[in-house]
């Protein structure tokens, strides 16, 4: 599926690139973030491994969220079929390091939601975050997304185990 293309004051919301690894490096090589993200280690460097994940990222539904100041990825947002009984999305989202408390995941995830309401024949989006993740839970819930349950130990963290995952859902309305 070809991405819409979303632009917002100060973002642009474009199909993830190959040409984008750099740029993302900043974000995957944080262990915090993906850790918190992802449940994986970060990465140490740009090898072997890295370029096949770019190249899987880039075969995706996934935008690169850039900063239209500075022309820099400053995050990622990944899209995937929320399966559920009517159309709808699940998604994903992370932010580099040194981009975050600026407001940006919100107005990248405010501006995918109200875009694909507008635009396309979604009517809910989903997205969840490790129980631990707390600023995950205010994001979601400071862009409307309403509290759906826990699904307990339904995903393997790299340094937690078994980790309770806290469910979230927004409908079109």
């Amino acid at each position: 599926m070809e991405l819409l293309k979303i632009e917002t004051q100060r973002l642009l919301l474009r199909q993830f690139a190959i040409g984008d690894a750099e740029d993302v490096f900043a974000i995957l090589s944080d262990e915090q973030t993906t850790l918190d993200c992802g449940g994986y280690h970060a990465f140490e460097e740009m090898d072997e491994e890295y370029e096949r994940l770019m190249q899987k990222f880039a075969a995706q539904t996934r935008y690169s969220i850039v900063c239209r100041e500075t022309g820099r990825v400053i995050g990622m947002m990944s899209m995937m079929d929320a399966e559920r009984a009517v159309p709808g999305w699940e998604f994903g989202i992370e932010i580099a390091p040194d981009a975050r408390r600026r407001g940006y995941a919100r107005e990248a995830l405010q501006a995918v939601v109200q875009t694909y309401f507008e635009k396309t024949n979604a009517e809910m989006f989903t997205g969840g975050h490790y129980a631990y993740n707390l600023a995950s839970g205010k994001l979601l819930k400071a862009v409307g997304f309403q509290y759906e349950g826990v699904e307990h130990k339904a995903m393997r963290h790299a340094t937690r185990g078994a980790t309770d995952l806290v469910c979230y859902y927004i409908e079109k309305g």
